[in-house]
């Protein structure tokens, strides 16, 4: 993991520093931002504000693409109520892997190491399946614990309470008609 960087202004007293924050993110000129800091006593360059202004910057960048990315997958999984996060998190990786070469100009093609994209293209192949095959056993779990905790019902009521065991299984017949109509 790379070292974190400093700059005086991250030592800045926090209400100072949040206001420099803001002055970087309204656009405020290199030069009024140095002159603010120093009016509250530190000594700055206009190098040193440069250089964190462009961090700061890249860091809300990286913060409003993950945000953005989140959104979409959030969208994915309101348009497709069956679709769960891991779900869109894939579609999402693919449909960025497929965007990002499709917007290749023709001769950075032949840069593309095309192994190291089959390796990830195949990760995700595997993921996906992954998912579908825990996906489909735990269905088949929660299916065949509901058809026994079910089984369990009808022959304790059948044994106890016949009268509610005929009830029942009429009420269900009639429901099953109405379904089947």
């Amino acid at each position: 993991m790379g070292r974190r960087k400093h700059s005086k202004i991250d030592n800045l007293e926090p209400a100072v520093k949040e206001t420099v924050d803001e002055m970087i993110k309204t656009g405020a000129y290199y030069r009024e931002i140095v002159d603010y800091i120093q009016s509250h006593g530190v000594s700055i360059s206009l190098a040193a504000v440069g250089k964190y202004a462009k961090n700061l910057m890249s860091t809300l960048d990286a913060l409003r693409l993950s945000q953005e990315n989140f959104r979409a997958i959030m969208e994915e999984t309101d348009r497709y109520p069956d679709l769960d996060m891991t779900d869109g998190i894939l579609r999402l990786l693919c449909n960025q892997m497929l965007d990002a070469i499709n917007k290749l100009p023709e001769e950075r093609l032949s840069e593309i190491d095309f192994d190291t994209l089959s390796k990830n293209a195949v990760a995700l192949t595997r993921a996906v399946a992954y998912k579908k095959n825990v996906d489909t056993k735990t269905r088949d779990l929660l299916e065949n614990g509901a058809e026994q905790f079910k089984d369990l019902i009808y022959e304790a009521m059948a044994a106890e309470r016949p009268d509610l065991y005929k009830e029942v299984k009429k009420f269900i017949k009639s429901k099953a008609k109405e379904v089947k109509a």
